[in-house]
């Protein structure tokens, strides 16, 4: 055995070799085999071992023995054994398909190299033809999938006989998938496409960012033999005969998992909002669109974009209803950085609130000129009216009575024409009312809107919580931030340019308590170590070896103050660079010019300190350099977001970050976890072995002294038992769960890991005490399974027993104190000996526990003021506690639906199916992600959302269309059965805790295909929630 990377199944012979191994001095690491994809393994390793067998057997009929024997052992149903050793079924015809084909002499075309068997196609001077075999294909396929970045005429061409008879087949369809990129596309080979019936097309128009790549050419059969082309031809004659293209021929005996994943992903592009359907416009949108992209710089023209929610907008409107329905608070601050479309928020927010509405009347305020017009625009195509709003800045101006109605104002003009008309209206005169870039408001100038105007609805968009004057906005919008969005999430959107982040080691030593001041560096003292000639040496280098021209980029270089940042302008001058620094002492006029230069590239490099403060706004700034180290995160991505603004020609925001020895105090985890989708996950390991969920498009690359220095740093800072008990300490007074978590920027699971709890916690600090007995230690576990939950009525329901109204003691609540009890008792009454749940319940109101009915009483406050998804009852009157978007464990869901009991507990598998005969329903419980890795490639497509009304599911192995178990599917609208479905990520969470599961609603059958298991196809009564939606 060599030294080398093995995933090889550990068999008596190789059991040998490892132990030779071992002899020789060489080391063997075995790891478990991943629970998800055990079968795939087994079944592969299985197949191979069965084939240098039957290899080795001369006759067919002893080879069919064989197996037939081996499928006896295994238990296997009598209708699997193999009756005809020597043939294939080759095809099913309708009879008179039979009598033509007999009759002309003539067979269905099949391709050369059959439908099992994949294969490489090189082009050029290949023995098999790209364009030949695609044809034949064509020939025996009931429904066909392209996906390709342009088409042309030379390409179409070369298939549309083929494909014209396939479309004049019954049954068929041929769904093709392209884009208006560089204009490529050609309207004649869209046009005699669309002409062909049974054909459908959508195009991405939206090409800001170059998104769609793909090439792939799907071959759908009803016999389940699915074939597909992946690789980089376009549908061009060079691309699809003499082009040296490589694309790789895959089949669904061979690659079932390619070929599932191949249709899921077409399935959701297809479905997407941003793939339009070429009818909608037809072919003169499709050419505006071509012109478009093709003389983008030169046209003035307005185009009204077709805007769809995305999902991270859709959770941002989900937490404005919460805000709203269930806080009561209608003043409502969005902070999100610039070019993540909180203007559209705004938009579809309010028009949701036109339509619930009578009277609809808006007043949006922003600072600029620019910015008025941007957002009247998006808005019109929001709202499909050309006609909706009125400018009021500069030489625009309203004239008509009903221009006022819906009116976007700057706020100078607001200030300069209140007395004589704005202060005249009623204070309810505009129901609705945006301000947008909020931070931006001196601390005057958007008083009297405040003070004279009280709509129904304020809004706040803004890309800080901090004013330019350095107050906070948060008084003025209820006092906190109603909604945030995640960078990740905008970035994943396409909406903000792709980062390159590159962690550069910078061997200068800041873990020094002297530089440390309270919560964050003494500036002045970190000033003293930074203005280094060494230091700034280093970071010139580090220009030149990383960035593809150090002098033709547009840097922003953050700064610890104004002595550093004139001082780094200056060395960058010394080094050639052309470099200037931009500080609040930099007059205005100064200012304007150094925007211009750096957005024209006469300027490279501009050192600055406080960006919002300096009003630097430039979407062309490709280049970011962290000179510091910024101990606030917010801070850390508005810097960072400066440089993702999309600009065109701009492709990625390289991102220099100088790494050096923190103090101990520095949280380098939040910042790098703030980057990720899933900042749940363990980010050492991320760290460790590379990031793996970072937004398409971005990447993090460490130098290797810069990866130890934040290892060592997050190693030290994390937050375990003891630096929570540390934490708490450092408090004159206990804090709440809600204030330790706000102060410390953290999960309340963090609280909850290894068995801990907020009480056990606190006792451990010596801040409390209670003596230890049976029921303490139930509880102390206890504690833990409340912090999931999301629904209002249970929440209400525990907090008004925790103030002892005695709400438990109803019957219209006793579902509810079922479930509090099994959280905070886990076991049946008998078991754990009482007469009833009262009982145990009451024991929260004697003294020795009195620390967990307080705890209790805090976990409720800081789940109800964080909240992101107004829940409600799904619709089923004998499951009234039931809610759609309810977050439940799976004993959760059997007590909402009666089958957990004090005296019965549920137990068994977490997954599958459960039905429920006395109320006629079916639960369907769903793991997305069924490996313990973040990705299992034969698993990852089983179940997945289509979109946000369909869901894909794959059923047990038992069920076929001919069997009581599909049937029960296939036949729901006449059975009436009410399918609930449950839907979680995966199977444990980031911190270790298994995951509940989001109720996703009743689900109704639309289709299926194949058989043990079938897929199908389900429609959901409610959209799905937008966490589990993917950008597309």
């Amino acid at each position: 055995m060599k030294s080398g990377i093995y995933e090889h199944i550990i068999n008596k012979e190789t059991e040998r070799d490892i132990q030779q191994a071992e002899l020789s001095g060489l080391v063997c690491i075995q790891q478990p085999i991943d629970s998800a994809e055990s079968p795939q393994i087994l079944a592969n390793y299985l197949a191979k071992a069965i084939r240098q067998k039957l290899e080795d057997i001369e006759e067919q009929q002893d080879r069919v023995n064989l197996i037939n024997r081996i499928m006896i052992d295994a238990g296997l149903l009598d209708d699997k054994q193999i009756v005809k050793p020597s043939d294939l079924l080759a095809e099913v015809m309708s009879q008179q398909k039979a009598i033509l084909q007999t009759q002309s002499n003539t067979h269905t075309v099949r391709p050369i190299s059959g439908f099992r068997v994949s294969n490489l196609f090189t082009g050029g001077s290949s023995t098999l033809s790209l364009n030949e075999e695609i044809r034949r294909e064509i020939a025996s396929a009931d429904e066909i999938c392209f996906i390709v970045s342009f088409l042309k005429v030379s390409g179409v061409r070369l298939l549309l006989d083929e494909l014209t008879k396939f479309c004049s087949r019954e049954g068929t369809r041929l769904r093709i998938i392209t884009t208006t990129y560089c204009g490529a596309t050609q309207a004649k080979a869209i046009m005699q496409l669309a002409e062909l019936p049974n054909t459908e097309i959508r195009i991405l128009y939206n090409t800001n960012i170059e998104r769609l790549h793909a090439k792939s050419y799907i071959f759908v059969r009803n016999s389940g033999m699915n074939t597909a082309y992946i690789g980089s031809s376009n549908l061009s004659k060079s691309a699809q005969t003499d082009g040296l293209e490589w694309n790789m021929r895959v089949t669904s005996i061979e690659n079932p998992h390619i070929i599932k994943t191949v249709l899921a992903t077409f399935e959701m592009y297809w479905n997407s909002p941003n793939f339009e359907d070429f009818r909608i416009g037809g072919i003169e949108k499709f050419n505006k669109e071509i012109h478009r992209n093709l003389f983008h710089s030169n046209t003035s023209e307005m185009v009204y974009q077709r805007y769809s929610l995305l999902p991270h907008q859709k959770q941002i409107l989900d937490k404005l209803r919460v805000e709203r329905e269930v806080r009561g608070n209608f003043k409502n601050l969005i902070v999100a950085a610039t070019g993540t479309g909180k203007t559209v928020i705004s938009a579809f927010d309010y028009q949701e609130f036109a339509r619930r509405h009578s009277r609809s009347r808006i007043l949006f305020t922003a600072h600029r000129e620019e910015i008025l017009r941007q957002s009247l625009s998006t808005f019109r195509s929001v709202l499909q009216d050309t006609n909706f709003g009125t400018l009021w800045v500069g030489a625009n101006r309203p004239y008509d009575a009903s221009d006022y109605d819906h009116l976007f104002v700057s706020i100078n003009m607001f200030n300069s024409r209140f007395e004589e008309f704005f202060a005249s209206l009623e204070a309810d005169y505009y129901d609705y009312i945006v301000i947008d870039e909020a931070h931006h408001s001196q601390a005057n100038s958007y008083r009297k809107l405040f003070g004279h105007f009280n709509p129904k609805l304020l809004i706040g968009l803004t890309a800080t919580p901090e004013r330019m004057d350095g107050q906070d906005l948060r008084p003025d919008f209820g006092g906190r931030i109603s909604a945030e969005i995640r960078l990740p999430q905008a970035l994943q959107a396409g909406l903000l340019t792709p980062f390159q982040y590159l962690c550069i080691s910078d061997d200068i030593d800041l873990s020094d308590e002297s530089l440390w001041s309270g919560l964050k560096y003494n500036n002045d003292r970190l000033a003293d170590k930074l203005c280094s000639e060494a230091r700034a040496k280093l970071i010139a280098d580090s220009l030149q070896k990383y960035l593809a021209d150090e002098y033709k980029c547009r840097a922003l270089c953050f700064c610890v103050n104004k002595r550093h940042a004139n001082f780094m302008a200056d060395q960058l001058r010394l080094y050639g660079f052309t470099a200037q620094s931009l500080t609040s002492d930099t007059p205005p006029d100064e200012r304007k010019q150094l925007s211009k230069n750096l957005r024209n590239g006469s300027l490279q490099y501009l050192c600055v300190v406080d960006i919002f403060n300096e009003g630097i706004d430039i979407p062309e700034v490709d280049t970011v350099l962290f000179l510091r180290p910024t101990e606030s995160l917010t801070i850390f991505l508005q810097q960072l977001g400066r440089g993702l603004r999309l600009s065109a020609g701009k492709t990625e925001l390289t991102v220099l970050d100088f790494v050096a020895q923190a103090n101990c105090k520095y949280d380098f985890a939040s910042r790098f976890r703030a980057l990720t989708l899933h900042p749940e996950k363990n980010i050492k390991k991320q760290i460790e072995e590379g990031f793996t969920l970072l937004p398409m498009g971005c990447s993090i690359v460490m130098e290797k002294m810069a990866r130890q220095y934040i290892l060592d740093n997050i190693s030290s800072a994390i937050y375990n038992k003891r630096r929570i008990i540390k934490e708490i300490n450092s408090y004159t007074s206990i804090p709440t769960i809600s204030q330790f978590l706000e102060n410390n920027g953290q999960d309340i699971r963090v609280i909850y890991q290894g068995a801990n709890c907020w009480s056990s916690l606190k006792r451990a600090a010596r801040r409390i005490s209670y003596n230890d007995d049976a029921i303490t230690k139930r509880l102390e576990k206890g504690m833990a399974n409340l912090i999931h939950h999301n629904t209002v009525s249970f929440l209400h329901f525990v907090a008004r027993f925790i103030a002892g109204e005695g709400v438990h003691l109803e019957e219209a609540y006793k579902t509810y104190a079922i479930m509090l009890y099994y959280a905070l008792f886990q076991d049946k009454i008998s078991k754990v000996g009482f007469q009833n749940i009262n009982e145990a319940l009451e024991l929260l109101f004697h003294n020795n526990y009195a620390c967990f009915k307080q705890e209790i009483s805090e976990i409720v406050s800081y789940l109800l003021a964080n909240l992101s998804i107004k829940t409600a009852p799904i619709g089923i009157e004998s499951l009234p506690k039931v809610e759609l978007y309810g977050c439940y464990t799976r004993e959760e869901i059997f007590t909402l639906v009666g089958r957990q009991t004090p005296e019965v507990k549920m137990q068994g598998a977490a997954s599958g199916v459960f039905n429920l005969q006395e109320h006629n329903a079916t639960l369907l419980f769903v793991t997305l992600n069924k490996s313990e890795k973040d990705f299992s490639p034969s698993t990852q497509y089983n179940d997945y959302l289509i979109n946000e009304e369909f869901f894909h599911w794959q059923s047990q192995n038992t069920d076929s269309h001919n069997n009581n178990g599909g049937r029960r599917y296939t036949e729901q609208s006449k059975t009436i059965n009410k399918i609930i479905l449950f839907v979680r990520e995966e199977k444990k969470d980031g911190f270790g805790f298994t995951s509940p599961f989001h109720c996703f609603g009743m689900v109704d059958y639309v289709s299926s295909h194949d058989d043990f298991p079938m897929n199908i196809t389900w429609k959901l009564h409610k959209p799905a929630m937008s966490q589990y939606l993917n950008a597309i």
